[in-house]
């Protein structure tokens, strides 16, 4: 991870200034930025004042510029001060969290992994991924949610580690990789007193409704590509995007709806559910997404080693 502090163009002075350039000089001058001044900044890092106020001299002689103006008794950041500070800010911050990291990895010996998942990826797939014995007993974890771009964009600029969703990243943006970890039959599903209705799929589609995924969504075209072919126009009550809402509905009793198997493999095996539709030839497909990077980290390849997919 290098910063580099870009004060002129790329000439003699400015390699000059890159191979003068004390990073010890460059930690006191945030440090007395971020104090307010040498006196503050004294006690900060237990130095004297005078010991301090020479290091300072000595950047801003580096640098060729002066960085604070004072100000009643005051050190103020001017303005190639302020670039400076900005720059610093970043490099020591990160330090920090290096630290912290190596720190928390030592003292309980696991990897850490920050993980983003889309927000209609099923929280039972989630779960069953914390389950992988390299995640439960290796890995602290960092689990965001959000749109696919937006995570696309943590990932390429590394704040994530890997991504999971229930549809690749799209073809127009380079350096990803979908890894396919999962292929589930999406089934319909009912209440128990609506078991008899599996004989006669799919004709009873136009007779009973039916919650079905988001017309924007891999499922729901399979299911109407799946209904067109059968020449079947289903009674659709309702077009649901989120997974756990749909079976909220299903195990509530409210609806038949359509899902992936493994969201609701709990309550078929619990008989609190029946499948009143399958052979669909409709099928949910969950990915982990990876970034180009010369370096991938470890438990994000032993996962992709475990799916045979690296």
């Amino acid at each position: 991870y290098v910063n580099v502090i870009c004060l002129a163009p790329y000439d003699k002075d400015y390699m000059s200034l890159m191979e003068n350039l004390n990073y010890n000089h460059l930690f006191y001058f945030w440090t007395i930025a971020k104090e307010g001044g040498v006196t503050q900044a004294c006690k900060k890092l237990q130095l004297t004042q005078p010991t301090l106020s020479s290091q300072l001299k000595s950047f801003e002689e580096t640098v060729g510029h002066p960085l604070f103006v004072r100000k009643s008794r005051k050190l103020i950041l001017n303005e190639t001060g302020k670039l400076i500070f900005d720059y610093a800010d970043v490099i020591f911050t990160k330090g920090d969290e290096m630290i912290n990291a190596l720190r928390d990895t030592s003292l309980k010996g696991m990897e850490h992994l920050n993980v983003g998942t889309v927000v209609t990826m099923p929280k039972k797939n989630l779960h069953n991924f914390l389950k992988l014995p390299v995640v439960h007993s290796r890995v602290s974890l960092s689990l965001s949610v959000g749109n696919l771009l937006d995570l696309l964009g943590d990932l390429k600029n590394h704040e994530i580690d890997m991504i999971l969703s229930n549809r690749k990243a799209p073809s127009e943006f380079k350096g990803f990789y979908s890894h396919l970890i999962e292929k589930v039959p999406v089934v319909f599903v009912a209440s128990p007193e609506h078991k008899k209705l599996k004989r006669r799929f799919p004709a009873w589609l136009t007779e009973h409704d039916v919650f079905l995924p988001s017309y924007k969504t891999e499922i729901r075209s399979q299911i109407d590509m799946f209904c067109k072919q059968h020449s079947i126009q289903p009674k659709i009550k309702g077009e649901i995007q989120d997974t756990e809402l749909l079976r909220v509905i299903a195990s509530s009793g409210s609806g038949i709806v359509a899902l992936p198997r493994s969201a609701v493999s709990d309550l078929i095996k619990s008989k609190n559910l029946c499948v009143v539709g399958d052979q669909m030839e409709a099928f949910a497909y969950y990915y982990l997404i990876t970034a180009e990077r010369k370096v991938s980290h470890p438990v994000v390849a032993e996962i992709l080693n475990k799916f045979g997919t690296q």
